[in-house]
Formats: C-alpha cells, structure tokens, sequence
C-alpha cells in the first residue's frame, strides 16, 4: 500500500504540473541546409548513378559497375540518428580498403560534408574520386548502431553513388550536382511549435538549351513516406504522373517520394523504406536557367493547412531533398572552358588592416589543361594575380589579402582562360565603404499577432475535441481505481496519468499563435559588415537563427522574424554576431534582452 500511495502522490504531481505548467515556447533551429551545386561542368560522356536503398541495420553494400575511372564522383550515405542529440560514426569503405570513419554529432557537427538537420537525419558525402575504378566497384557501409559508446539509431537510408565517366563515344553533357539536407515539415514535426517549411528551391544557371536537347534532372528524398503527397517541379510544372488510387489521394495529387525507386512517371519500381530516387525527362522543359522546386504537400481542399493525416492527406509530415542532378547532352556543342566568378565578398575591410577578398569561380564547360589566372583589383588596378588549377569538381574558391584605404572602393575578381566560350561573365565586382571598424547594435520592437486567418485556425485548434476526449478518457479510467484490487489500481492510474499528460501536450500547443517579432539592426560603425548571423531567444531557449546577408555602414536595416508561442509575457534576447564573426568596436550593445507583450 505504501508504493501504491506513493504512486498516488507522485502522479497528482504530475497531473497538477501539467495543468499548470505553461509549454515551452522555444523552437530548435533545424530547418536543413540549403542545396548546393558540389560539382558541375561538361564532359563528352556521361553522369551515372548507382545505389542500395531502403532503411536498413548496417552493414550495407552497394556493388556496381564503371566504364571507365571516373573523373569526378562522391558516394553519398543515408543515416537516421533517432534524435539530433545522438551522436555516433559510420565508417565507409571504398573496394575493400582501409575504413575511413566519420563521427557524427548532430546537433553540434561542423564537417562540411556531413549534411544533418531535423531530427538528425544525416546525408554524408564522400569524395571516392581517386578511389573508384572502371569495371567492378564495392562500397561497404557500417555505423556504431549496437555499440555501447554510441546512442545513435545507426541505421541507413541508403548508399548513392554519383560517378562523371568519360566515353569519347558519347555527345558532349553539361551537368550540375547538389547536394544538402533541406527539411520539409508541417506543424508537429519541429520541437514544440507549429513551424512549417513546406517548400524549398534549387537553381540551375547557364544550360545552353539548344531546341529538342535531350535533358534528365535526378532527384534524391530522404525520410519519404508513401501515402502523403509531395511534389517536384521543374520550370514551374510538376513532374511525374498524378496518383491513380484515389482511395488513398486527393484528386490531383502526386507523391514522388512513395518509397519506390523510379516509379515517378508511371512506371512499378522497387520499394525502398523512407527513400526514393526518381529521375525525369524535362527536356521540353529546359530553358537557360532553370529552377527546381520541392514541396512537402499542398493545399487541396482549401482550408489553410496541409493535413497529413485522415484518410487522404494532402502531404508529407516531413521530407529531405538531399541531391538533385540535372543533365544537358549538347551533341552539337564544341568542348571548351566557360568560367564565370560569383560577386565578391570581403571580410575585415577597415581603413589600413588587411582584408580577405574572396570569390567562387564555376567552370560551366570542359576542364582544361593547366592552369588559370585570377586577378584581384581594386578601384580598376590590378593588385595581385594568382595561377590556381582548376578544380575537378568544377567550383572552387580564390581569395587573397589587401590593405585598403579609408574611402569608397570597387573590388573585382577576374578569371581568365583561354578559350573561355563566354568572357562576359568572367568578371565580377562588389562596392564597400572602408572606415572605422563596425560596430553592430539591435532594438527588439513590439511583437505583432498573425492575421485573422492565423486567429480563426487557432480558435479552430482550441476546439479540437482531441485534448477533452483525452482527458475524459484518463479521468474515467482513474475513476475505477474505487473497483480495482491493489496491484490493478496501480496499473489503471499509471495508465490514466499517461493519457491525461499525453492530452495536455494537444491542449497546450493548442494555445500557440503565429507573431512576428520585428528587429532593427544598426551598423553605427564606418565601415560595412559582412554577412552574420542574428540569434533569437524566447524565455531562455534558442528560437531562431537568421543570416543577415551584411549593412552598409551607417546604414540600418529592419527585419521580421516569424515566432510561434502563446499570448501573454515572454522573455526575449536577441544578439547579433554571437560567434564573434566580425570585429566590433562595441559588443556591448550587440545584444537587446527584455520581457514583450504577446497579444
């Protein structure tokens, strides 16, 4: 009886915590990483893909075949974590040779190609360029899934393999690869706030369309789901073929990510749990630039959300776009470089310290023999000219150092090589103010509530009878503790106590609305900052993370960030430049704290 009470006892206190308890506001920061362009160039021959998917305990091997030693190529690894708060290894071996292991930290990882985000999904990449052959190749894949020192869940999605191959037999191919982890969700699936992130973009620049050009854009989805829709397109028209059940799919709807490999165009293809790999004709679709775009699901029937449950959902609780491939056959095309350089960017340029000037320069075309020159300039003279080889991966980046003078400047970067098909975009400039060192302050200004729709769908949620019936069903069952035994009292009051806390959660997110929080961002300093980052905090946590792209000197810049929590008094803190990125004059005002009204 004496464990029973105490049973008793320590349940009130649960039940009565979470009557009274308000919820956490705070959010984690894991939306994904943006899709990024790893390799691209042109070569006479061919990009293939090979892969082993479908999540599965280690170990995992993919076996395939090359034509010839690749000139480019990386193996890509799907790991589910469990929780972005586990950590572990994978270890990777390329046709049987030593192991190379990879520690996985979640949330704290920094490797720039271990891609993790949500809740720690990984999507490693792997340069195997020097180890892969022409003929016969095997990738071996083994995580810490099952050892002591290791919490993380351990399992793969999968192995794919991207390998550019030379075939002096076939027509001449332009093709981009990117690479990320964007995380698509809906409310629900972000900690314990209703965020959403439904779509995200991938831009693909300088295609060289000729008319009827035979074109194919191969696109990997981690953690997919059959049964809740998503969408792909290309050019602004979705790709694929609208799903036939309609028992189990709104009219209309798609879902490329179905857990079956290749199916996308109508076609059966092999089941793979939480992973599809599908790859489209858009060559009709084709244009110069060319912009693919992801959604999570859409908004069939109008109501304001993207509901993924019942009996026909309208999209995915979460989906990870981690590579998109597009290829161009250009038969009647003639091989030659075609670099062009992304605008410059400075870093530490203050009036007489020196500066790093940096710039990506892309190789559209084929690679060519020896090296290439880039040109740093200043205000049109040339201050210093570097020789680099070009890079494999077709994307590299050039920097140097230079001390400037107090005043208004043009910095460019030149890229020249010879037989560039295209110099006019082998030249770009940036123009910066050069002065006193920055100094970054920020105000927090009154937060706004979301609009009337925002209101209405929260008073909708509020009315849910999910959280009632929850709660009626845990009081009923405490109710019979008057006509149980000892030992089955227990049990039904552990059970009841389980039911009414797991309802309190619906009820408290329930309560939760959209605001916007607007922040003012000063550069009082005489000299203009570069990109950093803004960090927000609500009643103590970490809500979000903005990357300011940089201010003009003097200049002040406004921006809202969109929050999600409950009416009342929250504690907010917002500081610029937390990592100490740039220098400042003053960090002191670099962080504005205070208690806001929510309404």
């Amino acid at each position: 009886m004496n464990i029973l009470r105490s049973i008793q006892i320590i349940l009130c206190a649960i039940i009565a915590f979470a009557f009274t308890t308000a919820p956490v506001s705070a959010i984690y920061d894991f939306e994904g990483i943006p899709l990024d362009t790893a390799a691209q160039g042109e070569i006479r021959g061919e990009v293939l893909t090979f892969g082993t998917y479908g999540l599965t305990a280690p170990p995992l091997e993919c076996t395939f075949t090359l034509p010839s030693k690749p000139v480019w190529a990386r193996v890509y690894t799907g790991v589910w974590g469990g929780t972005e708060r586990y950590t572990g290894w994978e270890e990777l071996s390329v046709n049987n040779g030593v192991p190379v292991r990879r520690d996985l930290f979640g949330k704290d990882d920094r490797h720039p190609e271990t891609l993790v985000s949500g809740y720690g999904v990984y999507w490693v990449a792997h340069d195997c360029t020097d180890q892969l052959r022409g003929g016969k190749n095997t990738v071996t894949l083994t995580t810490s899934r099952g050892q002591p020192e290791s919490r993380i869940d351990g399992r793969s999605y999968g192995i794919f393999v991207v390998a550019v191959v030379e075939d002096d037999k076939l027509p001449l191919t332009r093709y981009w690869i990117a690479e990320g982890n964007e995380n698509l969700h809906g409310e629900g699936w972000s900690g314990t706030n209703p965020t959403r992130h439904d779509t995200c973009e991938m831009v693909f620049e300088k295609a060289g369309a000729a008319e009827g050009a035979a074109a194919d854009l191969t696109a990997v989805l981690v953690a997919s789901t059959k049964g809740q829709p998503d969408y792909v397109l290309f050019n602004g028209e979705d790709l694929g073929v609208p799903a036939t059940d309609l028992t189990l799919y709104p009219e209309g709807a798609r879902d490329i990510g179905n857990e079956h490999i290749g199916d996308a165009t109508g076609n059966p293809g092999p089941e793979a749990r939480y992973i599809d790999v599908e790859t489209f004709d858009v060559g009709r679709l084709l244009g110069d630039t060319n912009t693919v775009v992801f959604e999570r699901g859409r908004d069939l029937n109008g109501d304001g959300e993207i509901s993924t449950t019942g009996s026909k959902p309208e999209g995915e609780d979460y989906i990870h776009p981690c590579s998109v491939i597009l290829t161009v056959q250009r038969p009647d095309g003639a091989p030659a470089p075609d670099f062009a350089v992304d605008t410059p960017v400075a870093a530490g340029a203050y009036a007489g310290e020196e500066a790093t000037i940096r710039a990506t320069v892309r190789n559209y075309g084929v690679r060519p023999d020896g090296k290439i020159e880039v040109a740093f300039s200043v205000d049109g003279k040339v201050v210093k000219t570097v020789e680099i080889e070009p890079a494999r991966s077709g994307v590299q980046q050039v920097e140097t150092g230079v001390t400037l003078a107090e005043g208004r400047h043009t910095i460019a970067v030149r890229v020249d090589a010879g037989g560039d098909v295209d110099p006019t975009d082998n030249e770009a400039s940036v123009q910066l103010t050069v002065g006193t060192v920055p100094d970054l302050s920020v105000a927090v200004g009154t937060p706004v509530r979301g609009g009337l729709e925002a209101a209405a769908q929260a008073a909708a949620t509020q009315q849910s009878p999910a959280p009632l019936f929850a709660l009626f069903a845990g009081l009923s069952l405490a109710a019979l503790l008057m006509m149980r035994p000892p030992r089955g009292k227990a049990a039904i009051l552990l059970i009841a106590g389980a039911v009414i806390v797991a309802a309190c959660p619906l009820a408290a997110a329930s309560g939760y609305l959209d605001y916007t929080l607007p922040i003012t961002i000063e550069n009082g300093g005489g000299s203009d900052v570069g990109a950093f980052d803004l960090t927000i905090y609500l009643d103590g946590d970490k809500a979000a993370v903005k990357q300011i792209d940089g201010i003009d000197a003097g200049a002040t810049v406004t921006i809202d960030v969109p929050l999600y929590t409950t009416p009342g008094k929250h504690r907010i803190k917002v500081v610029a430049d937390e990592g100490s990125a740039i220098k400042d004059s003053n960090r002191a005002n670099n962080a504005a704290e205070g208690e806001y009204a929510f309404p």
